[in-house]
């Protein structure tokens, strides 16, 4: 019997996080399990790591090491744990330190997958940096979570499509559908970090207030956690909405599902996203998504035939809104979230494709070496894009960085 190959697929951890790369890992590493694969999953990890702890109760070894740090340590961490494990394909994520990593692991034989999950600066910057013409120091594959993301990638370094893979997170099935509702109330949730920044909670609650004026039935249910919870209490108590606004706090797994599909409308303002867990999650219940227009959308929202976008302002979001009132079109629309969600964005859909790629890379002759890990890690300069992510112990480049973090608070007028 052939022995079952070893994927290391790096991972960060911390308490209280519910964003949408750590949930896809949740899902994605034990279903790699379930699939005959060997999962090791080194974990950075700030404060805890309840993550981790979920992952090494699905099987799923997950080693620590402690953040902050110099990202020359952490490196240097990754590099022993690849020459304990000796994995066959090593998955960096988006993470810088894995990304160093690259030309040592090259020099092994070993083949590498970077990701780039949205199109902010960080993610484009992953690519710049870890994948393209020096096949010496790069990966060996680049996986984005959506095609919007790819072109974007080849407008600026039109090099190797061939290696390019387009894998959404994926979201597991749902027991728990939606249905329209039989009192005289409509629910709304938002599910993910409860953050201003990027996610725009407060023109969400705005749009919310202004929504009430016409639909005063209108019920929103905020879950998740994150530093904008305390304010967005106090706006729902100072406005005496306690009995229409409510606050779940973190749901995962079943509970999470369960609480989704008890609602009509998944509500999304954010500024860009890459391939939103939180829509593909309601979708998976035939819970219909009214999105703001934004990059990373459209690969999931077909506006009027799986759901509806608006255009930023509170009254188009009004207006969209009012069609979903409307019980026929509400239903329609859910049957065809729920239809999407299976043909395209299912666990089992991803998993396919991580399996596809996983072979081919595993297919792949690279020349072999002895695995000896350096006595000490050498890294290029901190690139401006990575300057909030990338802490380094050699001063010139640790002064560069705090360089680049001051500019950049500048730019952004903080």
């Amino acid at each position: 019997m052939e022995p079952r190959k070893k994927i290391m697929f790096l991972v960060q951890d911390r308490p209280n996080w519910t964003g949408g790369p750590i949930i896809n890992i949740r899902r994605l590493l034990p279903a790699l399990k379930a699939a005959g694969y060997d999962v090791i999953a080194p974990t950075g990890y700030r404060e805890d790591a309840p993550n981790a702890r979920y992952l090494e109760a699905q099987g799923i070894p997950c080693p620590l090491f402690k953040m902050p740090a110099p990202t020359e340590d952490y490196t240097a961490w990754i590099l022993a744990q690849v020459a304990r494990h000796q994995p066959d394909v090593f998955i960096g994520d988006t993470h810088v330190a894995a990304g160093y990593a690259l030309p040592w692991l090259n020099a092994w034989g070993i083949p590498s997958v970077m990701m780039v999950r949205s199109l902010d600066a960080y993610n484009l910057e992953v690519a710049n940096a870890f994948f393209g013409k020096n096949l010496a120091r790069n990966a060996s594959a680049l996986v984005c979570v959506n095609a919007r993301i790819v072109e974007e990638i080849l407008k600026t370094a039109p090099l190797h499509p061939d290696r390019i893979r387009v894998i959404p997170s994926g979201a597991p099935t749902s027991p728990y559908h939606a249905a329209w509702p039989n009192v005289e109330s409509f629910h709304l949730v938002y599910a993910g970090v409860l953050m201003e920044e990027r996610k725009r909670l407060l023109k969400l609650w705005e749009a919310y207030c202004y929504a009430l004026e016409k639909m005063p039935d209108l019920q929103l249910t905020f879950i998740g956690d994150g530093p904008l919870r305390p304010q967005l209490e106090q706006l729902v108590a100072s406005a005496g909405l306690q009995k229409q606004v409510s606050f779940t706090g973190v749901l995962l797994d079943d509970a999470y599902k369960q609480k989704l599909s008890q609602q009509q409308v998944l509500l999304l303002f954010s500024d860009y996203e890459g391939t939103p867990g939180s829509v593909m999650d309601a979708m998976s219940c035939g819970v219909v998504p009214l999105c703001r227009n934004m990059e990373g959308i459209h690969n999931l929202v077909h506006h009027g035939e799986n759901g509806l976008i608006f255009d930023g302002s509170k009254e188009d979001f009004v207006i969209q809104l009012k069609k979903l009132r409307e019980e026929a079109f509400w239903k329609q629309r859910s049957a065809a979230a729920l239809r999407d969600f299976a043909d395209q964005f299912s666990l089992d859909t991803t998993l396919a494709r991580w399996q596809r790629l996983l072979e081919e890379l595993l297919a792949m002759p690279l020349p072999k070496s002895a695995i000896k890990v350096p006595t000490r890690v050498s890294l290029p300069p901190v690139r401006y894009h990575f300057a909030n992510a990338d802490r380094r112990k050699y001063p010139l480049y640790a002064l560069l960085r705090g360089l680049y973090i001051l500019w950049g608070l500048i730019t952004r007028g903080k």
